[in-house]
């Protein structure tokens, strides 16, 4: 299950990798404020305005704070069901996952998680970020396998650097391709998505991966 988009219970993942929504570095020319064009690009505005529309922040700006480090998010609870026809609701908790944040130049980070049966696991390469201060918002996409199903996913990961990890941490999941399961009686529907949260609004840093 990549984080619940299953539709019913969770079940074993099987990544088939992760990849870049682009790189390089940020241009002099970019705005301090919004998203940079490389995220406009990629990201359309009608997936941005779903995700904020339940609940997800999406912090803006050229200038994102490091954000390395290995933070782990317990309890991974559900802020927001994809919509009323969502098996899943508002508060629901699956297992924790830990995240690991690296090799960061500007606006491009390595990203890795995995869940703690260590079940769900995947490495990133080149995810975007977007931010300011110590806010930041990070976009990343994945491909893998659920319940049988070959799917594309766009992740869009949340939160403020504190002292002791990722405050108000946020992830929302939209799935953006996904081979048969067209009633979507498997996975979530193309183009809906939910949006997870760390339940006591402290993903914590942590020492070990």
């Amino acid at each position: 299950m990549k984080y619940g988009f299953n539709q019913f219970r969770p079940g074993l993942l099987v990544m088939l990798g992760v990849f870049a929504l682009a790189g390089g570095c940020k241009k002099d020319n970019e705005p301090t404020s919004g998203l940079s064009a490389k995220i406009q690009n990629i990201v359309p505005q009608a997936t941005l305005d779903d995700l904020e529309a339940k609940g997800l922040v999406v912090n803006q700006g050229s200038q994102p704070p490091n954000i390395e480090g290995v933070f782990e998010i317990s309890p991974y609870r559900l802020l927001s069901p994809y919509g009323p026809n969502d098996n899943f609701r508002q508060g629901r908790v699956i297992g924790n996952y830990k995240y690991r944040f690296y090799q960061q130049q500007g606006d491009v980070v390595q990203v890795d998680y995995k869940n703690a049966s260590g079940s769900e696991t995947g490495t990133g390469k080149g995810a975007l970020l977007a931010g300011s201060g110590n806010k930041f918002t990070l976009f990343l996409e994945t491909a893998g396998t659920d319940s049988g199903i070959s799917f594309k996913a766009l992740d869009v990961v949340s939160g403020e650097i504190g002292p002791d990890g990722i405050l108000n941490f946020q992830i929302g999941l939209t799935m953006t391709q996904k081979t048969g399961d067209d009633k979507n009686t498997r996975l979530i529907p193309i183009n809906q998505a939910r949006i997870w949260e760390d339940g006591d609004q402290l993903a914590k840093k942590v020492t070990t991966y």
